[in-house]
């Protein structure tokens, strides 16, 4: 696998874990019951759908440190596991963006301008993506 692809592939594994405070089955939460409170349930971004974005979009459109405007962020700095390159370790409570706030913007709004470009792309509404689970 290259580079490129190693470093997209972490970016939505890390989205996909962190996304609204959930995380894909490996990790140590259970979004069958763990996010129970929550009006919508949590998305789980799986592996396959980090694929399907490696397709077609640039690693540093979805991974960012931005100083002075600009993303400053390598795809050298992207690889699995990398605490540091986290959504998390940013999008926290002291953020412009906490972490929800920041998937919303990302997601959504990348998606919305698929759309007006009349490019096929994800859902943009709340139940495209939150998906109930159904337990027992």
């Amino acid at each position: 696998m290259n580079m490129k692809k190693i470093v997209v592939l972490t970016l939505f594994v890390v989205l996909g874990t962190v996304f609204i405070g959930i995380s894909i089955p490996r990790a140590k939460t259970d979004p069958k019951t763990d996010f129970l409170d929550y009006q919508r349930p949590p998305v789980l971004f799986l592996e396959n759908y980090h694929d399907l974005h490696m397709e077609s979009e640039d690693c540093l459109e979805c991974h960012h440190e931005y100083e002075n405007g600009k993303n400053i962020l390598s795809e050298n700095d992207l690889e699995d596991d990398n605490a540091e390159t986290s959504c998390e370790s940013c999008h926290n409570n002291q953020a412009k963006y906490d972490l929800q706030q920041a998937y919303h913007k990302q997601c959504i709004g990348c998606h919305d301008r698929l759309i007006a470009k009349k490019i096929k792309s994800g859902p943009v509404l709340c139940g495209g993506c939150h998906v109930r689970i159904k337990t027992g």
